[in-house]
Parts: C-alpha cells; sequence; structure tokens
C-alpha cells in the first residue's frame, strides 16, 4: 500500500483547468499536486477525498498499473485559507475553488500532478490498462468515466501509457446515488445490498469503455484472498484514513459491500447493470 505522508502546502501555482470539483494546482514537498478538498462541488462530508485514497490504494493492493501518482496529505490552515483568498482576487482561481477551501480546514488530499499529459486522442489503445480500469471502477462502483469527462491521462510522450484518474464520486455513483446516503442514514436493506454486490457498474450507459470492457471482460481475473482477507485489507486501509473524514465513521458498511463486490465474479456478468446518476 501507498505511504500517505502529511505535508504543509507551499504555495498556489493556479487552476486545475479540469474537474468538476473546481480543484486547483498547489506545490508542497517539492512537488507540484492537484488539491482535493474536504468540500466539493460534487460531494460532502469528505466523500470525495475519501473515494480518492481508498481507490488508490486498492489499486496498489491490487498491483495494478494504471494510478502511479504519489498520493499526499495536504493540509489546510488559516494561513492557506489567505493565501487562496489573495489568489481568488488575483484571478488566479475560481471563486468555487477558494470557496472549497474555505470549507476544508485540516487535512485533505494531494495527487501527484502529471506533466506531459493529455486528453486521449481516439480510442485507448493499451487492452491491459483498460481491463485493469475496469476491474477497479466495477469493484468500487466508479460510473464516472463520460464520453465527455473519461478522467483518464494520455502520456504524450508514450502514446500507449494511459493513467486513471478521479474516482471521487465512486459509491455515490451506484443504485442511483442512494447507496451511500443509505449507509449514512442507517436505511440499507436487503434489496438494496442485493443490487450494490450483484451489479456492473461497466454496463451503465454513459460508461465510456462499456464496448471496450464487453469484449475482454471473460478475461477476468480472480482475486486470491478470500473474503475475510479482503475485508481485513479494506479495514487497515481505511483505519489509515484521517477520522476527521466522515465516511470513516461508516466504514463497516462500505467494507461489507466492496468485499462482497470484490469477490463476486457475478459483477461483471453482462446483464445487470448498475443504475448509475452518470
Amino acid at each position: 500500500m501507498r505511504d500517505v505522508k502529511l505535508y504543509y502546502i507551499d504555495r498556489i501555482i493556479g487552476d486545475a483547468g479540469f474537474g468538476a470539483s473546481a480543484p486547483i494546482i498547489v506545490y508542497a514537498n517539492k512537488k507540484k499536486y492537484i488539491l482535493k478538498t474536504k468540500k466539493d462541488n460534487m460531494q460532502d462530508d469528505s466523500f470525495g477525498i475519501f473515494n480518492e485514497l481508498l481507490a488508490y490504494q486498492l489499486i496498489s493492493y491490487l498491483k495494478y498499473k494504471i494510478s502511479p501518482q504519489e498520493v499526499a496529505y495536504l493540509y489546510i490552515d488559516d494561513k492557506f485559507i489567505e493565501d487562496a483568498r489573495i489568489a481568488y482576487m488575483g484571478k488566479n482561481i475560481k471563486k468555487e475553488s477558494y470557496d472549497n477551501i474555505v470549507q476544508s480546514k485540516g487535512v485533505n488530499l494531494g495527487i501527484e500532478f502529471l506533466e506531459n499529459t493529455m486528453q486521449p486522442s481516439g480510442e485507448i489503445q493499451n487492452k491491459s490498462f483498460i481491463k485493469d480500469i475496469a476491474h477497479i471502477d466495477n469493484y468500487i462502483m466508479n460510473c464516472d468515466r463520460s464520453a465527455n469527462n473519461i478522467n483518464i491521462l494520455q502520456d504524450t510522450t508514450k502514446y500507449k501509457k494511459y493513467y486513471a484518474i478521479d474516482f471521487g464520486n465512486a459509491l455515490a455513483d451506484g443504485i442511483n446515488g442512494e447507496l451511500y446516503q443509505n449507509i449514512k442514514d442507517n436505511t440499507l436493506d436487503e434489496l438494496l445490498i442485493g443490487q450494490a454486490t450483484n451489479c456492473n457498474v461497466t454496463l451503465s450507459g454513459n460508461y465510456s469503455l462499456k464496448n471496450d470492457v464487453q469484449k475482454i471482460i471473460k478475461q477476468n481475473r480472480r482475486i486470491k484472498d478470500d473474503y475475510i482477507t479482503i475485508r481485513n485489507i479494506l479495514k487497515l486501509i481505511i483505519e489509515e484514513f484521517p477520522t476527521e473524514w466522515e465516511p470513516v465513521k461508516y466504514k463497516n458498511d462500505i467494507i461489507d459491500i466492496l468485499a462482497r463486490r470484490m469477490k463476486n465474479k457475478n459483477i461483471f456478468n453482462l446483464s445487470e447493470k448498475c443504475s448509475c446518476i452518470y
């Protein structure tokens, strides 16, 4: 698993130029990061950054080579909030970004900024990458890869090298956006649990890799670890998260659903799609 360290932010570089959550680029620990905040325009309660870090840690556990970016905790304090105010007044970042920062004091998340990348030009020319990204998306119920916002970057120096980014809407996407809300409200029922355990995210209407996935899905790999081991790994991962992140309170239900999905080969069937909100 990744060793996620905590850093203070040295300075703001500017607007990221993409992303509905209005992220910005910052400099910390002698490196550029995309700052992901506890409060954003898509998710409340730190849910977006909880999903992001969970995805990156699972990618490491599964040994998928799709997201080599370093991940770090980035601390927002009063000084950084003032820096953000100055950056906003100077039109270096958007108002949405500044508002998110003001409401996100404490431990946030930084994803290493990838130089020499661009939006993919044409179809993804790497079947191994498609296979890996489809598996992680399906395990964590991440539908957010539409044709207009594929959340994949292509290396400008190696055209068959790609990077998976932006897992912030995982879990919230599936079952018409009701899953996490029901977890919070303690209103999970057997029908919802059954849907969350068995449906196939990659069949969802706007999932841009749907056709590619169906061609290679028979190559589905099985996770060798048993259900109990996977639960323990998920528990170890989430227990390292900052306790100020709201979803940590609901870790038991989240772990249960994810562990079931990761050991359930039926989530790769070609008939039962998830009712995603994207």
